[in-house]
């Protein structure tokens, strides 16, 4: 049996733990709490109240649960209230529960069990959970989104991952590239930097030329932006910066955590879009991670396409609810099915369709293997 209490932010802070992803740890949580309390859309919600819950056996802490309560209106008609792990509404890397001890299989039954009849909401939803999570033993799991990935110590060098995960087209595309950069005069050069003040001003003015393609500009948004600054001091962050001579037209940012390294942000400067200064840019952070030794390189949520280009391997990432019955959550029980069923079939399509194209490029003969040039026959050396 497991007794539950609350506990504070300022509670929390005062553990000493180690969560499995960067959301989990108590200065992204409060972080995360103070930068967006205020503010109020669907994505975010209303009426924030965060329920750190603390769970025990025989008056030992085992196990921390970061929840958040927030409102949300559905079909311009109803306000439903939502339990969620605090930080999954925007920039979240991955939740589960915080196990400072084993747990037996009956435990997310006992806290759901608590939570139901101590706080306040209409649905328990959580998202960006791994597979291997506790709620699956009570809940069932939905998927919810994927982060591609590279495990650079699982290769023998940079040289041989291209060779074995690029496509003989993508690089194809860099070799190209790389000529018209040459023929037009540009030489290109790679420099790693701290994120400060300087830095960051560099890393404005290039991701503005997102909008240029429909995008969102993360800096034009005060609070987001507010929050990355949190992050970039609270981790181990870096830029790679990408010059044509000496002018920044493109630019990459991550952060480590426990030896992964997570793709943060990234962006180019689309006058230079003929140049493949996008896919140049990544690269070259799959190459550093190479040069630093990194176990493993995240691209972060989110199943662009792009990512597609430089890796066969994602991590699959889950969703599960229940409600409490009552006319509210039973009022907007079909369309909140039929939004989780629709995300569910759509991100399984998506994964099958990465890793069947994969499977694909895996079996497919090369006329003529051929790998991407090195570093030093076409890059400056990085400062």
């Amino acid at each position: 049996m497991y007794s539950f209490s609350l506990i504070s932010l300022t509670d929390l802070e005062k553990i000493n733990y180690s969560g499995k992803y960067p959301g989990m740890q108590a200065n992204w949580i409060i972080d995360w709490y103070k930068t967006f309390e205020k503010e109020s859309n669907h994505v975010l919600g209303s009426r924030k109240q965060p329920y750190i819950v603390a769970a025990y056996t025989a008056d030992k802490l085992v196990a921390i649960v970061p929840f958040l309560g927030v409102t949300r209106n559905y079909l311009n008609a109803i306000n439903v209230r939502f339990l969620e792990f605090l930080g999954q509404q925007w920039s979240g890397m991955g939740y589960d529960i915080i196990s400072l001890r084993t747990l037996d299989e009956n435990f997310c039954k006992e806290l759901i069990k608590w939570a139901k009849s101590n706080l306040k909401f209409h649905y328990l939803f959580l998202k960006y959970l791994p597979k291997n999570s506790a709620f699956r033993n009570k809940l069932k799991l939905f998927k919810y989104a994927g982060a591609p990935y590279v495990n650079p110590t699982s290769h023998e060098s940079y040289d041989e991952f291209s060779q074995k995960v690029y496509t003989r087209k993508f690089r194809e595309d860099l070799r190209r590239t790389l000529r018209r950069i040459k023929k037009d005069g540009y030489e290109m050069s790679i420099h790693k930097a701290a994120i400060t003040e300087e830095s960051l001003q560099s890393i404005r003015q290039v991701s503005q030329s997102k909008i240029t393609d429909g995008k969102a500009d993360l800096y034009s948004n005060n609070k987001k932006e507010e929050f990355h600054l949190k992050m970039y001091r609270n981790f181990t962050s870096q830029v790679l910066f990408i010059k044509f001579n000496e002018k920044i037209v493109a630019y990459g940012t991550s952060i480590d955590f426990n030896g992964v390294r997570i793709g943060i942000d990234a962006a180019f400067d689309r006058e230079y879009r003929r140049y493949g200064v996008g896919i140049h840019c990544v690269d070259t952070v799959v190459r550093q991670s190479f040069r630093d030794g990194i176990k493993k390189l995240s691209f972060g949520m989110g199943m662009d396409q792009y990512k597609f280009q430089f890796t066969n391997q994602i991590e699959e990432f889950y969703m599960c609810f229940d409600y409490k019955p009552g006319w509210k959550s039973l009022l907007a029980l079909p369309y909140f099915l039929y939004k989780l069923k629709t995300t569910h079939k759509n991100v399984s399509e998506r994964i099958e369709k990465f890793l069947g194209a994969n499977s694909n490029k895996k079996t497919k003969p090369q006329k003529k293997p051929v790998s991407v040039p090195k570093t030093k026959r076409h890059y400056q050396h990085i400062s």
